[in-house]
């Protein structure tokens, strides 16, 4: 592997793999998860080494005459879904797959009309997991715990912006439980009833109370009486952050 710059003093900067030059934007560093979490490359390269996969993580990685995509990485459910974003005649295409980073590289080959079929491409290359100076800054921030760079919430994914302000979420219902017997005597019972909170423009509302099945029981009875559907009354709490939320409906009817 042959570098002409450094990261993170250079982004973007050029590295050469297998003959190729690819060219890597860091556009969100990412960050490694857990030991028991963290996911790796498998070990079928030449020289059998396994990378560390990063969550969190996107790069803008160009090569060649006309390959140039968005690389991104997202944890789901504690493994690794492998995303690529790329435009193509003015259209815009993901492709993903929570089997490898080659995996998805390889299908994105397949999708473009002007390349050869039959060639093959590293994923690994394409998503810069094996890049040395990458692996380190992650490394040194962790020791050092200096505070991890959040991705702005509008550049998020749905899923994301679901995923952080779910955690988000309980986090608080965590702190006011462990801090409320500070100030509350436990005979008096103290209660996170709701967290509520508003992101870029966009309204977020987690019912806590022990109870809450309760009332949710209760909404699921009228929604099910008057025959509104599940798009309606997500329209519903877009308009009033009050309403519980419509997957607490949701999980209620599986039941």
């Amino acid at each position: 592997m042959f570098s002409e710059n450094k990261y993170p003093k250079n982004n973007p900067f050029s590295l050469k793999q297998n003959n190729t030059i690819y060219t890597y934007h860091i556009i969100n560093e990412g960050y490694y998860p857990l030991k028991d979490i963290i996911c790796y490359t498998s070990s079928h390269t030449r020289n059998k080494t396994r990378y560390k996969v990063p969550d969190d993580y996107i790069v803008k990685t160009s090569w060649g005459k006309d390959h140039i995509v968005e690389c991104e990485i997202e944890y789901q459910s504690n493994k690794p879904v492998f995303r690529i974003k790329f435009k193509e005649n003015s259209q815009q295409y993901i492709i993903e797959s929570n089997e490898s980073p080659s995996k998805v590289a390889n299908d994105y080959l397949n999708r473009k009309k002007s390349s050869n079929t039959h060639s093959r491409i590293s994923g690994i290359h394409v998503f810069g997991l094996n890049i040395i100076d990458i692996e380190h800054e992650r490394e040194h921030k962790k020791k050092e715990k200096r505070p991890y760079a959040l991705k702005s919430f509008n550049l998020l994914s749905e899923s994301m912006k679901t995923k952080h302000s779910r955690a988000f979420s309980m986090q608080v219902d965590k702190i006011f439980e462990s801090e409320a017997l500070n100030f509350y005597n436990q005979i008096d019972q103290p209660v996170l009833q709701e967290v509520r909170f508003n992101v870029q423009s966009k309204n977020y509302s987690a019912i806590c109370y022990n109870e809450k099945e309760q009332n949710i029981d209760a909404f699921v009875n009228v929604i099910n009486k008057g025959l509104i559907s599940r798009d309606a009354y997500r329209d519903l709490t877009a308009l009033e952050a009050g309403l519980l939320r419509e997957y607490n409906v949701a999980n209620v009817k599986k039941k």
